[in-house]
């Protein structure tokens, strides 16, 4: 990007010195046209004595001989000469001023009194056309920020100790239950497979059983935590996987103890013993937790990296209004603004999203369902206490999907990792739950056209005075607000303690700003905002000769006169370009405030590539709303965070996206445990549920595990 190389000093050397030359070279053409007094004085003793003495220095060429009739010139009419130097004759203009045509121009008051606000009327039906007067926008004041990278950096490093920690607990526990599933299927498969065991193990099925439950019995212990978690979730206002696999395990080990107890059982169940599925469950939620894991400690590395950013939607009123009348009838509309660190960051990183709020509801009513099943297999068909507990086991196996916890962590991981390249990333699946159906963004000015993005190129003056109270004055005003050429402004000022108070400052629809600032007015806009008050501004032709070259003429008027025009250039932020093209893509609505007159649709249109049909300008007579809702409270906590407006844009795009994967994420779940649980049903009630194994159970579930994996790895960089 082009750097600003101009400041107040540099314009001001340069201005001092063309006056310089300027000066020299007046003097020069006076000296060599004026006569002095010792030649006029020579010329009338000459008259009167009729003596050739109207000699001139030596230094200058002799003068032609005088007529006869020049000798006799009245000494009163040189003499007359004398006494007031000669003076040069007027240049003629560079070009012709236009002036204002107006009858009666806008006066500029010598002294400031407070302007008296407009009333205009509330439009009581948005299809009304708004006023096009200008509107007072409020003063930017100062405000604690609500960001500071300190700060940033010592939360998230509080917090990643925190998650290192669990890491390396969640680590050992996923070996652990490694081994423990390893030791429970060697000893499901010695018999069959005639693997090496012990012998007291190998001749004695009841013992080989009680060692598989003591080894489920471990992986469990290991796995306290999710199976408390899960036990809680069960309750309302708890939603978590952990419910699914904390009465399945606890199932599994009932129904091993029960048969272990009784090995006449072995011989006609013995293929109906889960235990290696419950250890499997186990080991695969460990595995997802991880995950989960693994994308917190990215999300708390970017936090103490990137600025937090929160998405809130329009609030009721006449801007959300008209934004629901454009052609693309936005139904939810965001601003993207900066926010506040959270005060609990591990809290923000632990909020839940869809697939976990589906098994909060789902689990509770597939346990309901399989106590049923047993109450009514034993009741009804008068089975055996074992036979009720084997259906109830085997119905919560089937319905407690593995990859329940991968799934719900393995898309959002996935697209945090496509973010890192854009420096973004989405903290939580709330995130996701709350940007999904945007269809609107309100953006400022200043975000398409950042301080990088605009070249200063020159400055052209108008008048014959000082220019840096001028430019200082504009800095005062532009400082004020949120605009695209502050940062031009802020660059030419050496120290913001010097910057003016502003009063009353009014953006006027299309051309420009206006303010008071030491009791006179300053004007920086386009041509028409000069006319409009009474200032006469150069010929179109000027301004042509700009455009063509692809540049912008602002114009700086103070106290009722031209001071300035900055000749400045719009340049296209390559990453935001993308991003707003994919916005387009997709159908989003793309509304702008801004105070720069220059920035109008068909700049942003050329500028970026875009279809100007898609542009909206915030109008005037709704800027203080929008200047409202763009202005960050820190109230809403964050939600995402990012290095700049591209990575943002993108956040919101791969939400979008994300959300439609964990969406297709949880429909599969969902159905793994309907299909599961008819399956289960039917097989009971046509007494061919002792065929049903741990490895048929396994089957099945790694069947519906490996699409939602896949899902889950899905990226778009």
């Amino acid at each position: 990007m082009a750097e600003n190389r101009y400041n107040v000093d540099d314009i001001l050397r340069e201005v001092k010195a063309k006056r310089a030359r300027e000066g020299q070279s007046s003097q020069t053409e006076r000296k060599a046209a004026a006569t002095t007094t010792e030649d006029l004085l020579r010329q009338l003793e000459a008259a009167q004595t009729g003596l050739p003495k109207a000699a001139k220095p030596a230094a200058k060429p002799a003068p032609a001989p005088q007529p006869p009739q020049k000798a006799e010139t009245d000494p009163a009419e040189l003499l007359k000469k004398t006494e007031s130097p000669a003076v040069q004759q007027k240049a003629e203009p560079e070009f012709h001023w236009e002036e204002p045509r107006q009858e009666t121009p806008v006066m500029q008051p010598e002294e400031w009194t407070a302007p008296q606000k407009e009333t205009l009327p509330m439009a009581e039906a948005m299809g009304e056309e708004a006023p096009l007067a200008g509107r007072e926008i409020p003063v930017t004041k100062p405000k604690k920020p609500l960001w500071e990278a300190s700060a940033a950096r010592k939360s998230a490093e509080a917090v990643m100790q925190t998650l290192k920690k669990r890491q390396r607990g969640l680590a050992v526990t996923l070996i652990l239950n490694l081994l423990m599933l390893l030791g429970v299927l060697y000893l499901a498969l010695a018999p069959v497979y005639h693997l090496l065991l012990p012998d007291f193990l190998a001749t004695s099925s009841t013992l080989r059983l009680w060692g598989m439950v003591g080894l489920t019995a471990v992986s469990a212990l290991c796995c306290g935590g999710t199976l408390g978690n899960g036990f809680l979730a069960l309750f309302p206002g708890r939603q978590s996987n952990d419910a699914y696999v904390t009465l399945t395990v606890f199932a599994c080990l009932l129904q091993g103890s029960f048969m272990a107890a009784q090995p006449a059982l072995l011989e006609q169940y013995g293929n109906n013993i889960f235990l290696p599925l419950a250890v499997l469950i186990l080991f695969f939620n460990t595995w997802g937790k991880l995950v989960k894991n693994a994308r917190q400690r990215e999300s708390c590395r970017a936090m103490a990296a990137l600025r937090p950013v929160a998405c809130r939607s329009l609030p009721q009123g006449r801007l959300n209004d008209w934004a629901m009348e454009l052609p693309e009838q936005p139904e939810k509309t965001v601003t993207l603004d900066d926010a506040g660190l959270p005060e609990d960051a591990e809290a923000v990183l632990e909020e839940t999203g869809m697939t976990e709020g589906i098994s909060g509801v789902l689990a509770p009513i597939t346990i309901l369902a399989a106590v049923i099943m047993a109450l009514l297999e034993y009741f009804l068909a008068k089975g055996t206490v074992f036979e009720a507990v084997s259906i109830f086991t085997s119905a919560l196996c089937i319905t407690s999907p593995l990859a329940a916890t991968l799934g719900s962590h393995m898309p959002l991981r996935s697209a945090n990792e496509g973010l890192n390249r854009w420096r973004a990333n989405l903290l939580n699946e709330d995130a996701v739950e709350e940007l999904h159906d945007t269809d609107g963004v309100l953006l400022r000015g200043s975000d398409l056209f950042p301080s990088g993005s605009i070249t200063l190129h020159g400055i052209r003056t108008f008048e014959k005075k000082p220019i840096d109270e001028a430019i200082l004055n504009a800095a005062s005003v532009l400082c004020s607000t949120d605009n695209s050429l502050t940062g031009i402004f802020r660059g030419m000022i050496t120290n913001e303690k010097n910057l003016k108070k502003v009063e009353s400052v009014t953006c006027e629809e299309g051309k420009g700003i206006s303010a008071w600032v030491d009791g006179g007015r300053v004007l920086i806009g386009n041509r028409s905002l000069l006319l409009a008050h009474g200032v006469a501004v150069p010929p179109l032709e000027v301004e042509a000769s700009f455009l063509a070259e692809g540049k912008e003429l602002l114009y700086l008027s103070n106290f009722g006169s031209l001071s300035a025009g900055f000749v400045i250039s719009y340049h296209a932020d390559k990453q935001l370009k993308t991003q707003l093209r994919e916005l387009e893509k997709v159908g989003v609505a793309l509304m702008v405030y801004t105070t720069d007159p220059n920035v109008t649709p068909a700049r942003v249109a050329q500028v970026y590539g875009l279809q100007e049909e898609n542009i909206h300008m915030v109008p005037a007579a709704l800027q203080q709303e929008a200047e409202a809702a763009l202005d960050g409270t820190g109230e809403t906590a964050a939600e995402m965070v990012s290095g700049g407006m591209a990575g943002t844009l993108h956040s919101l795009l791969s939400a979008q996206r994300e959300y439609g994967l964990a969406k297709a994420i949880s429909v599969l779940l969902v159905l793994s445990v309907l299909i599961g649980f008819a399956i289960i049903t039917l097989l009971a009630y046509s007494g061919a549920l002792s065929r049903v194994t741990w490895w048929s159970l396994g089957a099945y579930q790694l069947l519906w595990l490996l699409p939602t994996v896949l899902l889950g790895l899905v990226r778009k960089k």
